[in-house]
């Protein structure tokens, strides 16, 4: 999802298209029916394909200990180009003890653009945004099914299937399973260097919960990693809830305005952040090493 890493949220500029319906005839051409979706994976591909999007809605908790360190709302929308994700437009608010953090992202060409209160004291006159670079993710859990090779990779590892009620009105089958980091970080770079940092852990799985509608599309996906820090960092675990909504609408995302922007190396500061604990664990690789 962008995963939402120490850049973590997002931006208001989105505007919605409604494409005006084709009148056709008997003598001019017709729609070519698009083939039922083989599966989820399918499914998402066929998405990607007609360049819609899908408006997501996260919650995460983080927990050291057992006490809660840090809890995160991300919402807005993902946009899909025809291999996949290649515009966010999100809102992300974090909360730690009495502490919240708003933060506003957009991810568009390429280039991340942040805005967040925390950076109005450091931007010049006129500015609101800062430009920066940025993986393009939509979750900031550790696993992103909107990338096909996650999902397909996520799904081999099904243990069980069962109904799943109903969820935004559409009828659900609950897919449950388990994969291992190692096997995670194969098909997402993303995950690559937690994976690394944290090899000479014994194995680490990450419990999951995908509830799939009878169009193939996810409507809800839940992941759990946990880590056993022993007496230097103590247990900690990052709980991820999504739901997927809107499949398939037309979105148009673009970048601030370019006189409201500045590139984060012409600032004299370093940019506060949020903590990024999906892809990295401050400190964690070299104290475990």
């Amino acid at each position: 999802m962008i995963a939402l890493t120490a850049v973590a949220v997002t931006a208001p500029a989105l505007a919605l298209t409604v494409p005006t319906a084709a009148h056709a005839t008997p003598h001019t051409m017709t729609a070519k029916p698009t083939a039922a979706p083989a599966g989820p994976v399918d499914a998402l591909r066929q998405q990607f394909a007609k360049k819609g999007s899908v408006r997501i809605s996260e919650d995460s908790r983080m927990e050291f200990a057992g006490d809660v360190g840090l809890r995160s709302r991300v919402a807005g929308t993902v946009r899909f180009g025809k291999s996949g994700p290649d515009a966010i437009d999100l809102k992300v608010t974090s909360k730690a003890g009495k502490t919240v953090n708003r933060m506003q992202v957009i991810t568009v060409g390429g280039k991340t653009y942040l805005k967040s209160p925390l950076y109005d004291d450091m931007l010049p006159a006129g500015r609101s945004w800062v430009r920066t670079t940025g993986d393009l993710s939509s979750t900031s859990g550790t696993i992103d099914i909107l990338q096909p090779k996650v999902l397909k990779a996520v799904l081999a590892h099904t243990t069980s299937k069962a109904p799943g009620g109903t969820i935004g009105g559409a009828r659900t089958v609950l897919l449950r399973g388990s994969i291992k980091l190692s096997d995670l970080a194969k098909v997402s770079p993303s995950v690559a260097p937690l994976a690394k940092g944290l090899r000479n852990k014994k194995t680490i799985s990450l419990p999951w919960k995908l509830w799939i509608g009878a169009d193939q599309l996810p409507r809800r996906f839940q992941s759990t990693f946990s880590l056993s820090g022993g007496d230097f960092l103590g247990d900690m675990s990052v709980a991820t809830d999504t739901r997927f909504t809107a499949w398939g609408a037309k979105v148009v995302i673009k970048a601030p305005p370019a006189d409201l922007v500045v590139d984060e190396k012409d600032l004299t500061e370093e940019l506060p952040v949020l903590p990024d604990f999906t892809t990295k664990i401050p400190g964690l690789a070299s104290r475990e090493r």
